[in-house]
């Protein structure tokens, strides 16, 4: 029989510009079958999401038509790859078959590191070969540091040295590498068909092909989800991208403002691999880009390797996981009131912005960057509440929730993590509110109570009023807890900054 090999996807849910497959793909003339295991680790974390593990499958569905109308398949199998492996090890060797290859796309975060090891091992063991390649980050923990050879811990000079790398040729051609397959989306979108693979796992196994668990996985799922699930797939993270180069260029002036569309929205394509930050450099012919320019293009750009950034830190610290990244706020004395938490959760602490927020979160899934960062600081500073209380529920609620970007932002608004905002600049929500969401237009779409306020009272309405509307009273005195989190993390010590 032909040789044949497998790609092992996990977070990069995508033919196009997918290292590893396509190394996988040309190896062995398109005779390469795609497989998906569900860890059941991974499946009782603490932090899993009902409503992001459905996009999850309905990007794994996208990713299943795509290979099947190129020729190829995706099997997904009900077990951890520690099962899953052996059990397919099994029928192969019933079937006297062995594959050439096992191919998967780098992961960076702790648990993710843990298990490839593991599974490389494994495959070791039975003289199963392995192709693995870097994949969703442009430059690799392991290929940027100090000139003393150090992880950078301050996000400025780690962007320097960034785009220092990104400007020589290796880092180039990594984004050259990707426009194949960009032209592969646009065909895919012109509904031009490649036939890139010629097998399937019916054609290699018959009658011993395990069944297939996707669309079981997608119906018992889909009757706990509470949020609308947007389109799935590398083909729809493409024409997101394609409409977010329209605005790009007022990147800088509309990504901060609460009532419009200023962001890419490529977050939560970001999360499962449809999409990766080399390819949406490509697409914006972002590769000479000066990061010193005051464009919207280089900002955007510069929000990208905030993402790479935390990737870094999460890499070289793993232990920022589960504690304080910086040692002297590990045991901060926080108040923790339960009675606060729920209010803050349910977007009822009768700060108006901050509730717009929280509603929006619950009700699509998604939050817009400049409200994360108010809700952070909120619940961290006026209530004083744990970081990782906050980072945990938004975990549990995001589509887009993304391990090390997620603890990133949350360390970064609680002043507990690398390059953190000062723990004496605290977020007054209401001039935040008039801020960035001038208009009210935001606080109306979500906390319909106010809806008919003026945009002057919109903001902080008055006691009357919120009693004549049915919206609660402050939960909180903003000025006073403000004091009480400055002494919090004074007692704690004198801070790194």
């Amino acid at each position: 029989m032909n040789e044949f090999g497998i790609h092992w996807f996990r977070r990069d849910l995508r033919i196009a510009g997918n290292g590893a497959l396509r190394t996988q793909t040309q190896n062995l003339k398109g005779r390469v079958l795609g497989l998906f295991t569900f860890d059941d680790k991974f499946l009782s974390r603490p932090d899993f999401s009902v409503n992001r593990f459905q996009f999850f499958l309905h990007s794994l569905r996208s990713l299943r038509d795509d290979l099947r109308a190129m020729g190829g398949d995706l099997l997904v199998l009900p077990h951890g790859p520690d099962q899953a492996f052996t059990s397919l090890k099994n029928i192969f060797e019933a079937n006297k078959i062995k594959p050439a290859a096992v191919s998967w796309s780098k992961d960076y975060e702790p648990f993710a590191r843990e298990r490839d090891e593991r599974i490389k091992k494994l495959l070791d063991s039975w003289g199963w070969s392995t192709v693995i390649e870097r994949d969703h980050l442009l430059i690799e923990p392991e290929e940027l540091s100090s000139n003393q050879g150090t992880p950078y811990k301050v996000y400025t000079p780690f962007s320097r040295r960034w785009f220092e790398l990104f400007a020589s040729r290796t880092f180039q051609e990594r984004v050259a590498i990707q426009k194949p397959g960009l032209k592969l989306l646009q065909q895919l979108d012109r509904g031009e068909i490649n036939k890139t693979f010629d097998l399937t796992w019916k054609k290699l196994l018959g009658g011993n092909t395990p069944a297939d668990q996707l669309d079981r996985f997608i119906d018992e799922n889909k009757k706990r989800v509470t949020v609308p699930i947007p389109e799935a797939g590398s083909l729809a993270a493409w024409r997101r991208a394609k409409a977010f180069k329209q605005k790009i260029d007022e990147y800088g002036e509309t990504r901060d403002l609460l009532d419009q569309d200023g962001t890419s929205g490529l977050s939560v394509f970001f999360k499962n691999g449809s999409i990766t930050v080399p390819q949406v450099i490509a697409i914006h012919g972002l590769e000479a880009q000066d990061f010193k320019a005051k464009g919207g293009a280089s900002k955007y750009i510069r929000e990208l390797i905030w993402r790479e950034f935390y990737y870094h830190i999460m890499w070289h610290f793993p232990n920022a996981e589960r504690e304080a990244f910086n040692p002297k706020y590990r045991d901060l004395a926080w108040d923790n009131d339960q009675r606060l938490f729920e209010a803050w959760k349910n977007g009822m602490t009768g700060f108006p912005v901050v509730d717009a927020a929280m509603r929006q979160l619950k009700t699509t899934g998604w939050m817009h960057n400049r409200a994360r960062m108010i809700v952070a600081s909120f619940m961290t500073k006026d209530l004083l509440i744990d970081w990782r209380w906050g980072e945990a529920w938004f975990m549990n609620q995001l589509l887009d929730g993304d391990l090390a970007p997620n603890n990133g932002g949350w360390q970064w608004a609680a002043s507990t993590g690398c390059d953190a905002q000062p723990y004496f600049r605290i977020f007054n929500p209401v001039l935040q509110s008039e801020r960035f969401d001038t208009s009210g237009n935001y606080i109306r779409r979500y906390v319909p109570e106010l809806r008919e306020l003026k945009n002057a009272d919109i903001h902080c309405p008055d006691d009357d009023t919120r009693k004549k509307l049915g919206y609660p009273l402050p939960i909180v005195k903003h000025r006073e807890q403000a004091i009480r989190a400055q002494m919090l993390f004074k007692l704690a010590g004198t801070p790194n900054e």
